[in-house]
């Protein structure tokens, strides 16, 4: 290894962190010369900046961060491993006021946390998870000095290292306990989710439909204004559909016309600028938005509900809420959530509707400022819808596939990733993505419905943008250093790739007001794994599928994220194992379907003819896995297959054959025959029943309503 006066390390982290930091670390080298922090990827430096920069713990984190980088870590993994460290040493180090690195003695300090002496609050998950890293970490850093390092160069970095701590694990049981906490916890709250899966999605469908029809509503208005050159505000209405049975009432606002009308809570400033449309009120700056007045019912004898999210405006919940607002007000806002079941974790306040993005969820600056200054509610029209429609598409993916959220955001409008097969005179859809622990693109089969789902995305996306193309963005989720390349991905917007807490945000905010309650009465909250985790619960305690088998089906490498279910043998997974073929076409527009040839459709056809699974025509839908056949070929509940209103009456017919099939078995004397049948009836209804909902909001979608416009009062 060799050090030269002249030559240093090229990033700009040296000379940020030259007074901060012992030379010694910043010019670590490796046994080729190459120094550390040069490997270290800029996500992991920038981390360790904006949150431990000024901790004394500082240097020990970052020795920990080049040595894991140099041994190939991955990058997502370094920064979950400094953040539970860091956490954690702030909170032992506040507790019992350790001034300086060098009094710290994990063996009497971090002992104490791990055996809840301090912190009882804390959760076993988090003693666990530092008592592991900080394990790790000290073995692969000592390992690496001493094997790495000359004796005389050891010196210089030993005083860097985590302190040796001389307990195990076996003084505390800790894993087990945080084990037992989680599945425990998972198993709950999926068993609150598992029998709402399909009002989940149905409802997820109907209210996209009540944004849509608000945002058309709204954009109408629009135009007569600028048409017919009106005066704002107006008023106008419209009646939502029979279901509903409600009529909206809505004013338009523009930023100089709400100014005017609220002349008296406005500066003189203020009010002269929107007179003259100048800075913020110029046509260039000026932006619509709708103020709801008031929902009246059809039925007198009712009680009007209104828009499903209005009680999030009237809490002041929507975005990030201010540290500014009064006391009583965040205690308003804190027992609000609560009772939704967003409770503060790890002392940090809840958040749940803030998307982290702009143009997602929160409000307009014009809005947000003055929406206490209007008579009704303020409505920033564009962002909730957006919201809706990436909520709409997520919730459709994660409740009949399974998927994880890395991999939705990795959808992206090209041909490596958007797939599409013509089998049996019919086409079927697929996207590809990278799963969790792996480095290669699997496949995901989704239905038609989902697709158009996309297709809705997509051209809200080219709208935004007035292109008729997607744009390429930076990934910008975990593991963003497997794609480091700009690409049209559909979770983006305003030039900006969407991260999992715009995704959460959004489907909290489209799915608000429905509630799931655990067997003790506390709220769950809707969260991507947990309907990830009902989609496989689903499969394994109501269709009894293999939980192995399951676990291909969601991609899933590590089958102890799904033992407890149960436990899968070595025959059951290599029957359950089935190679794709090559895909018969892939396309980068999904809008533009090529059609290939009868004899490469047949060609293709042929390798799949003998599968029991991918896009067979299956009793009331499609199955859509590529596996030996998980339930027998018993179809009729299947978690497999996408159920079809254009088959209904398949099922019809199958309700119609158990019964007399139950009728000749009751003559026989088969008691257990009997069962089968009336099981074979129960499932079909319950697919009947999903159909006749997607029938419902399929139909609803179609309604255009028909706004009527009064002068304003």
């Amino acid at each position: 290894m060799t050090e030269t006066s002249d030559v240093r390390p090229v990033t700009a982290w040296y000379d940020e962190w030259s007074r901060k930091v012992d030379s010694n670390l910043l010019c670590m080298q490796n046994s080729r010369g190459e120094y550390l922090i040069d490997k270290v990827n800029e996500r992991n430096l920038t981390h360790l900046n904006s949150t431990c920069i000024d901790k004394i713990w500082f240097p020990q984190l970052l020795l920990i961060t080049l040595i894991e980088a140099d041994r190939n870590k991955d990058v997502g993994s370094i920064s979950v491993q400094n953040t539970a460290l860091n956490n954690r040493f702030s909170d032992i180090f506040n507790e019992l006021k350790i001034a300086s690195w060098s009094d710290f003695n994990p063996n009497q300090h971090m002992y104490m946390y791990l055996k809840a002496e301090i912190y009882p609050e804390h959760t076993n998950n988090q003693r666990r998870r530092l008592f592991e890293y900080y394990k790790t970490c000290l073995y692969n850093t000592q390992k690496w000095i001493n094997t790495t390092l000359s004796i005389d160069k050891q010196t210089n970095y030993k005083q860097f290292l985590l302190p040796s701590i001389h307990f195990d694990s076996r003084d505390f049981s800790l894993s087990k306990l945080a084990r037992e906490e989680a599945q425990n916890t998972r198993k709950d709250e999926t068993d609150a989710i598992v029998p709402h899966l399909s009002t989940i999605r149905v409802e997820a469908n109907l209210r996209w439909n009540q944004i849509k029809r608000l945002k058309d509503a709204f954009q109408q208005q629009i135009r007569i204004v600028e048409t017919d050159s009106l005066s704002l505000p107006i008023e106008f209405s419209y009646e939502e559909p029979k279901r509903i049975g409600e009529v909206f009432h809505f004013r338009l606002w523009d930023k100089p016309s709400f100014v005017l009308k609220h002349q008296k809570e406005f500066s003189d400033a203020v009010v002269k600028l929107a007179k003259q449309k100048k800075a913020n009120y110029s046509d260039e700056n000026n932006a619509y938005f709708l103020e709801f007045i008031r929902a009246e019912s059809v039925d007198s004898d009712s009680e009007p509900e209104g828009l499903w999210f209005n009680d999030l405006i009237e809490q002041n919940v929507l975005g990030s809420w201010p540290k500014t607002k009064p006391v009583e007000e965040h205690k308003k806002i804190l027992n609000f959530l609560s009772t939704w079941g967003y409770e503060a974790e790890n002392g940090k306040k809840p958040v749940p509707f803030f998307s982290g993005h702009k143009g997602i969820i929160t409000p307009s600056t014009f809005v947000s400022l003055h929406k206490d200054k209007a008579e009704g509610l303020l409505i920033d029209v564009e962002p909730f819808y957006v919201a809706c429609t990436f909520g709409l598409l997520a919730i459709d993916i994660l409740t009949t596939t399974g998927a994880r959220k890395n991999e939705l955001l990795q959808i992206s409008n090209t041909k490596e990733c958007i797939q599409v097969k013509k089998i049996n005179n019919k086409l079927h859809y697929s996207f590809r993505a990278i799963p969790k622990g792996r480095d290669s693109l699997e496949e995901f089969y989704i239905s038609k419905q989902t697709m158009e789902y996309i297709q809705i995305v997509s051209r809200m996306l080219k709208a935004h943008c007035d292109s008729d193309k997607i744009p390429s963005v930076i990934y910008r989720d975990k593991r963003k250093h497997l794609f480091p390349t700009p690409m049209p991905y559909y979770f983006q917007y305003a030039d900006r790739a969407l991260r999992d807490v715009t995704l959460y945000s959004s489907i909290r905010f489209l799915l608000h007001g429905l509630v799931f309650e655990m067997q003790d009465g506390k709220a769950v909250t809707i969260k991507t794994h947990l309907l990830r985790h009902a989609f496989a619960t689903e499969a394994v305690q109501r269709q009894k599928m293999p939980i192995d088998i399951v676990a291909k089906m969601l991609h899933q490498k590590d089958l102890n994220v799904t033992a407890y279910y149960s436990a899968p043998t070595p025959t059951q997974i290599s029957e359950s194992v089935s190679e794709l073929h090559d895909v018969i076409s892939s396309y980068v527009d999904i809008d533009d379907v090529y059609i290939r040839s009868p004899q490469e459709l047949k060609k293709e056809f042929d390798a799949y003819a003998e599968k029991v699974g991918v896009f067979n025509k299956v009793l009331g839908g499609t199955c859509v896995t590529d596996y030996i056949c998980p339930t027998k070929m018993q179809c009729l509940g299947c978690q497999a297959k996408i159920p079809e209103p254009d088959q209904e009456d398949e099922l019809l017919e199958v309700i119609q054959l158990s019964k007399d099939m139950e009728k000749r078995f009751k003559q026989m004397g088969l008691d257990v025959e009997v069962r089968k049948a009336k099981e074979m009836a129960k499932q079909a209804r319950i697919e009947l029943k999903e159909i006749e909902l997607i029938k419902q909001y399929r139909e609803e979608r179609q309604y255009e309503p028909k706004a009527r416009n009064n002068p304003f009062r």
